[in-house]
């Protein structure tokens, strides 16, 4: 299927003992998918049907299948569809949740072609979303919070929910989007009713459910550089009302933008396999289970990265041709993941929901490749990482009809994290800078973290009169970590067994190696989080809102041990510790409404946070060695104010006007940085544009031999530093920039055939998305580009 061969994976990596399927044969991934679902429906229908539960021939749907079929419900009127959300935990018009809430439709999803998880933050005001190596580590910011840390062991700040279960470790959360029913970007601390507390917000990802109806569709798309997809859905119902399931499958190809000068092979090109089986069992109007399976496996070549030379940390960055990297390395990256899913749905009366949500999730990420990006042998880098997530979450919620509603749970996780990672300068070695640090030279890093993590939490809403309502919650938090991490290190110029195929493991260094850092111990750390919602109806569609909270941020270690290159086997310059949790305290005002008979609805909101303990990563260059020096540490305090504004307007019947605009402003209010005593008071947080915006454009059109539509959509980034330090560098901070995208798609007559395209990036516009800190060691920049223009034609035919 793919272009290249995979990693090796181990055996007990597949094993059961492992805890993971095997579904790495191209002929087998259906099978595997499919499998676990149908053996664990099995069991599932086994235990209810010990229940003492009827069912009827015709059952009528439940309230959450109800609310899900009428997530996007046109009116009849030719007005704006209204759209159900799920913010909450309970399914509410978007126009009525007291939050910053940003739902992208599957219909945009489609349109917009979108590939990975990562796309989704281009469409809510003050989001910013980039894949970093690729699909393999995506980083999510709001309101200027999110994670700068690169650590694998690191926690966001922004929470990924895929049909709700959070997904903590970045390898499960840069996923392709497909078959998805919604996507909803909530901005601000999340914490009282969700999975895990979150300083940002939460973005949740939806997949369309089984449906008691044959369904289905394939669909393939060609575009230039070498990309290829194809995606294949199929729900197909076993007994009426009662039992269904729903297949979903993609594939994608392409061949990268860029070519390496040095070994004049393409860079960038990947393999993107995903498949997600779901089984819906209804036993009876009261009780459902929704089982879902769901695999991947990416292989590809590392990201194109590009360098530049420089002689300080000051120099410009002087960026050239896209494309071409000049590499004595081609990189490589392999993902293979797994999880599965069981969601029970209970009704058991009185207005009273159950609900349960048991999730595992299983991923093996690998990575190889040049440490420096430039064509000389300054060093290389190796990094295999093995997370494994359980977790169980129980609610029960009155009736949110009633005066007094209520939601009531607890929610426990549990994560292991292997981690090994090396960096090497091979024999016979290179000149360095300084001319001290000799070289060829060895570190390695093992270690294996766990985190158990429990929380209960509560939250009412009180009807007080028809025009007032206050909600409110709290939640209790409780976090323990355990570390167990050591590092060795080279103590002289290394030499390797063999041709040294696989340098990063340390027996296969034949001179000394010895142990530089240790840390072998566990952490704890609780919190009490809540918010306060009070909700003014202004009239039958207008209201305006307060909402108090404060977010959390469990604490983590920082795991990123920096080698003495001089004095080896000493102690490193920077050791594994513990970095203490974040917290975050918002105040929100705003305002939703509707207008002429819901052709126009507007929310608008102003905000203003004070931030405490942020956890951030600190870049500084060690004046001895010059080496460069990423940590993980705690700024003591910051804060954030801005606003947001959004629109979405059907002054006619077929053509749709959308967009928001974000504003921002940051600042540490207190921060000594860990090394040098530098005081970065008044700095920007990073990757914290002072302005972005979103606007749209779609017009449906019917012909006398068909219908389609045509489309734009312009995202607009403002001026933002990658890093907290060296802020005035002028290679660390981003332009502003404007995006836009052209689409447009035709359906010939009644037919089940949907011809439809798109141009990305269409005015070409080269800009960056990441640019690494300058290394005294290869004097360099390492900067990474985003997409260039590209355009893809697809074809799509519905089977039923």
């Amino acid at each position: 299927m793919n272009q290249f061969s995979s990693f090796p994976v181990s055996r007990s990596f597949l094993s059961p003992s492992g805890r993971a399927m095997a579904c790495l044969s191209w002929r087998n991934r259906l099978a595997c998918a499919a499998l676990p679902s149908l053996m664990l429906a099995s069991g599932t229908v086994a235990f209810a049907s010990t229940a003492s539960v009827e069912s009827t021939a015709k059952p009528p749907k439940t309230k959450a299948v109800v609310a899900a079929e009428k997530a996007h419900r046109p009116l009849a009127s030719g007005g704006l569809e209204t759209v159900m959300v799920t913010a909450n935990r309970r399914t509410q018009d978007i126009q009525k949740v007291a939050a910053t809430v940003t739902a992208i439709s599957a219909a945009t999803i489609a349109r917009q072609h979108m590939d990975s998880a990562a796309d989704i933050a281009a469409f809510a005001p003050n989001a910013l979303g980039y894949n970093f190596d690729g699909r393999l580590r995506p980083r999510y910011y709001i309101r200027g919070v999110g994670n700068g840390n690169v650590a694998n062991n690191a926690v966001g700040a922004v929470a990924i929910y895929a049909d709700d279960v959070y997904l903590n470790s970045l390898s499960f959360q840069g996923f392709p989007l497909f078959d998805q029913a919604q996507v909803a970007i909530l901005n601000g601390p999340q914490g009282t009713l969700w999975g895990k507390n979150a300083t940002a917000g939460a973005i949740q990802f939806t997949s369309k459910r089984p449906e008691f109806r044959k369904e289905g569709h394939a669909q393939v798309d060609f575009g230039d550089y070498g990309q290829k997809r194809g995606e294949l859905v199929i729900n197909t119902p076993i007994t009426a009302h009662t039992l269904t399931t729903r297949l979903s499958v993609r594939q994608e190809n392409s061949d990268g933008w860029a070519k390496n000068a040095y070994t004049n092979k393409d860079v960038g090109n990947f393999g993107d396999f995903a498949a997600r089986f779901q089984t819906l069992w209804r036993p009876s109007d009261r009780l459902e289970f929704l089982l879902n399976t769901h695999v991947r496996d990416m292989q590809s070549s590392n990201v194109p990265y590009y360098s530049a030379p420089a002689t300080s940390v000051n120099t410009p960055l002087q960026t050239g041709s896209r494309d071409w990297t000049n590499s004595n390395v081609n990189g490589r990256q392999a993902l293979v993941s797994e999880g599965v899913s069981l969601h029970t749905t209970w009704h058991p009366g009185h207005g009273l929901t159950f609900t349960s949500i048991t999730a595992f999730e299983n991923a093996q990420r690998r990575q190889s490749g040049d440490g420096d990006y430039t064509a000389l042998e300054y060093s290389r880098a190796y990094d295999k990482l093995h997370p494994t997530q359980v977790s169980q979450e129980f609610r029960l919620a009155s009736d949110q009809h009633q005066r007094i509603a209520w939601i009531a749970g607890a929610y426990y996780f549990h994560e292991n994290l292997d981690d090994h990672y090396a960096t090497v300068t091979l024999p016979p070695g290179a000149p360095t800078t300084p001319a001290i640090i000799g070289q060829p030279a060895f570190a390695s890093t093992q270690y294996s973290q766990t985190t158990d993590s429990f929380a209960v939490f509560g939250n009412t809403t009180i009807h007080v009169v028809p025009w007032f309502q206050i909600a409110g919650g709290v939640r209790w938090t409780h976090d323990h970590l355990h570390l167990d991490l050591d590092s060795v290190q080279g103590t002289a110029p290394v030499s390797f067994a063999g041709n040294a195929t696989n340098w990063w493991n340390a027996q296969n260094v034949l001179s000394s190696v010895v142990g530089i850092d240790s840390y072998h111990g566990g952490k704890s750390w609780s919190n009490v989080s809540f918010d306060v919602e009070p909700q003014f109806l202004v009239g039958k569609d207008q209201m305006l809102y307060v909402r108090i909270a404060d977010g959390y941020r469990s604490g983590l270690f920082n795991t990123q041990i920096t080698p003495n290159p001089v004095n080896r086997g000493g102690t490193p310059l920077q050791t594994a510790q513990p970095v203490n949790p974040e917290t975050l305290f918002s105040y929100e005002a705003g305002y939703k409404g509707s207008w002429f008979d819901k052709h126009l609805s507007l929310s608008a909101d102003g905000f203003y946070s004070t931030y405490d303990n942020i956890q951030t990563s600190w870049t500084a260059t060690d004046p001895a060695t010059k080496s460069t020096i990423i940590s993980l540490t705690n700024a003591a305090s910051g804060r954030s104010l801005g606003g947001e504004f959004a629109f979405q307007a059907r002054p006619l019947d077929d053509l749709t006007v959308s967009g928001n605009v974000g504003v921002l402003r940051t600042e540490f209010t207190d921060f000594t940085a860990p090394t040098g005593a530098t005081s970065l008071k008044g700095n920007e947080f990073a990757r914290a544009p002072h302005q972005t915006a979103n606007i749209s454009v779609d017009w449906n059109f019917h012909t006398g031999i068909g219908n389609g539509s045509v489309g734009t959509h312009w995202n607009y980034t403002g001026h933002y530093f990658y890093l907290v330090s060296n802020e005035k560098a002028s290679a660390l901070q981003q332009s502003a920039v404007w995006l836009g995208d052209v689409h447009a798609s035709f359906r010939p007559g009644n037919s089940r055939w949907e011809l439809s395209g798109i141009v990305t990036n269409i005015t070409g516009n080269r800009y960056l998305v990441q640019v690494l800190p300058y290394s005294a060691t290869s004097q360099t920049f390492t900067y990474q580009y985003s997409n260039p223009r590209m355009f893809l034609l697809s074809a799509r035919v519905d089977f039923f």
